[in-house]
């Protein structure tokens, strides 16, 4: 693993975004990843379809927690209609049953480096734990 990879993981896992329980959230949902032993609870306060506010707490290994961090960032002020139609967009190209989605996901671009990629199950904890909510 080269230092840069090491590097950037150590630069989202030390500045976690979203972390910590939600007060008065709408939404909450809990996945265990049974293969790693990695948990996550997603807290939301949606008004109107739209994500307006989202935090998790995790107990996790860095992957994980970086996936965190990334995706609540992303899922901020976004409809909860369109982002678990690209959350499942995104979890089919991870296990390489879509194609790639131009993008959209950029973020987490580092995470698929080879040395991370054999963990994507860390990686898609907190992918499912949204979808939970369908």
């Amino acid at each position: 693993m080269s230092k840069f990879m090491n590097n950037l993981l150590l630069k989202y896992t030390g500045d976690l975004r979203n972390y910590g329980v939600l007060k008065n959230f709408t939404h909450k949902s809990v996945f265990q990843n049974y293969t790693c032993g990695d948990k996550v609870k997603i807290y939301l306060k949606i008004n109107k379809g739209i994500i307006n506010k989202i935090s998790y707490e995790t107990e996790s290994c860095l992957i994980c927690q970086a996936s965190c961090s990334i995706l609540s960032e992303y899922l901020k002020n976004k409809k909860l209609s369109n982002a678990l139609i690209n959350i499942e967009l995104f979890i089919n190209f991870i296990l390489k049953k879509k194609k790639c989605l131009n993008g959209k996901w950029n973020k987490f671009k580092f995470l698929f480096n080879k040395n991370y990629f054999n963990r994507k199950n860390c990686l898609l904890v907190p992918f499912n734990a949204i979808i939970k909510l369908k």
